[in-house]
This record gives C-alpha cells, structure tokens and sequence, in this order.
C-alpha cells in the first residue's frame, strides 16, 4: 500500500495520452502507483475566460510509486520513450 509516508513523486504531465502510457508501463511491470489528479482553478476561469487556453492541459497527474520501486518505475519509463 502506498501511503504519503513511503511514496516518491516519478512522473508528472499535463498530457492525458501520456498519463495512459505512464499507467500501462507501470501496470505492466506490476508496480504498484498512485496518481494524484489536479485541475485548473475553475474559479479564475470565470474572470478571465478560457478563450485561447489549451484545453488539453486541463489537468496535472502526478504519479507516486514506493520508494523501493523508485529505481525500477524511472528505468522502466525512460526505457519505453
């Protein structure tokens, strides 16, 4: 189980195509993660609009995995790019 106490940040994007990708690689290699979902303040967009923003950057994802399997998930990203 991952819990804020034994967990290392190892990827963030704004990109959903690459969240999926993060996901399977990660899903492949029976590494267990943790993604934590941010979106934009819905409140500024009322003042300023979303006129012009890239809607597909909506959302952060930020993946999380045991600090034991840190060394693993980099690798195993970095090696599929």
């Amino acid at each position: 189980m991952i819990t804020i106490f034994n967990r290392k940040e190892v990827f963030i994007t704004f990109n959903m195509n690459e969240m999926v990708r993060i996901k399977n690689i990660l899903k492949d290699k029976n590494i267990e993660y943790y993604v934590k979902v941010a979106g934009r303040d819905f409140w500024s967009r009322g003042r300023t609009g979303s006129f012009g923003i890239d809607q597909s950057c909506n959302y952060e994802y930020k993946f999380y995995v045991k600090r034991s399997d840190y060394d693993s998930a980099i690798r195993y990203i970095n090696e599929k790019r």
